[in-house]
């Protein structure tokens, strides 16, 4: 399998956190849990067969999806379709900047995935057509680089107060969402309005987001990194000293945050991790 993670330079990165690109991948299972990313993603598949978004871990029913796709911010896990031989890119975008770069109120995608034709119109081909056109990680992913350039303004730029906040928030925890705002000299309302129309959920949605990608982030760390989902299980921490090291206010309280995004408790969570701490195999 083809691997490739890319994380851009100036100025693709302002509004791009990475890119992804995997051809050839060959799983052992037909489905995905894919837990909250913290982010909007676009999906582009480089393949002409479509990819299923499933009801629940065990449904049959779900929709179809077929070229490329646009993710918004998920608040709950989502169960994708696996597929022999897939070969996808995929964008990751920075608090904000799917809605800085396409003037697109994230709040409107937020738990959605929708076609990528639906949101952008034919800008959406054009994306598809020249990764396409383009041969070998590098080239594939330069090419997204230069569509995501093209759809700048003149002006284009995430909202400093949206920019600043997130990176606040993408700290460890323990901060107050009003002390954030009283630092920056705006009211609460006006604050969450801002960020949530351009991230797509509150300040403080997001930052148990991104705690809980810190706990999993810190799981991985004592595990291998493998795309191919080939990793051995996760040998189980001290789940009382992560929760202090992360702020949460007890082992009660990750527990809860951890079946809350994930529908598994973290030492089921630890026992299917196969070398992706976002994506768990099904079956």
């Amino acid at each position: 399998m083809e691997f490739a993670l890319h994380f851009p330079l100036p100025p693709v990165s302002r509004f791009v956190e990475n890119i992804t690109y995997y051809a050839g991948a060959t799983p052992n299972h037909r489905r995905e849990k894919l837990i909250p990313e913290g982010a909007i993603q676009i999906i582009v598949d480089l393949t002409e067969t479509p990819k299923r978004l499933y009801a629940g871990e065990t449904a049959a029913e779900g929709v179809d999806f077929r070229k490329a796709w646009i993710s918004g911010m998920q608040r709950k896990l989502i169960v994708i379709e696996a597929q022999q031989q897939s070969s996808m890119l995929i964008v990751r975008f920075q608090p904000g900047g799917a809605e800085a770069l396409f003037r697109l109120a994230a709040t409107e995608i937020t738990d959605g995935v929708f076609g990528l034709d639906d949101v952008l119109g034919r800008a959406s081909v054009s994306l598809r057509d020249r990764v396409l056109e383009a041969q070998g990680a590098s080239a594939r992913i330069t090419a997204a680089e230069t569509w995501i350039m093209e759809q700048r303004g003149a002006n284009t730029m995430i909202d400093p107060l949206v920019a600043h906040l997130a990176a606040r928030l993408n700290r460890p925890a323990g901060l107050r969402i009003a002390h954030l705002c009283d630092e920056l000299g705006y009211s609460t309302r006006h604050v969450l309005e801002k960020f949530r129309h351009a991230v797509g959920i509150t300040p403080k949605q997001y930052a148990r987001i991104h705690r809980f990608k810190q706990l999993l982030g810190v799981l991985a760390q004592r595990g291998a990194y493998d795309p191919e989902f080939g990793a051995d299980p996760l040998q189980t921490p001290d789940w009382s000293a992560l929760a202090v090291e992360l702020h949460y206010s007890d082992q009660s309280h990750l527990v809860n945050e951890f079946r809350g995004f994930s529908g598994m408790t973290p030492g089921a969570y630890v026992a299917v991790y196969r070398g992706l701490e976002n994506y768990l195999p099904i079956g």
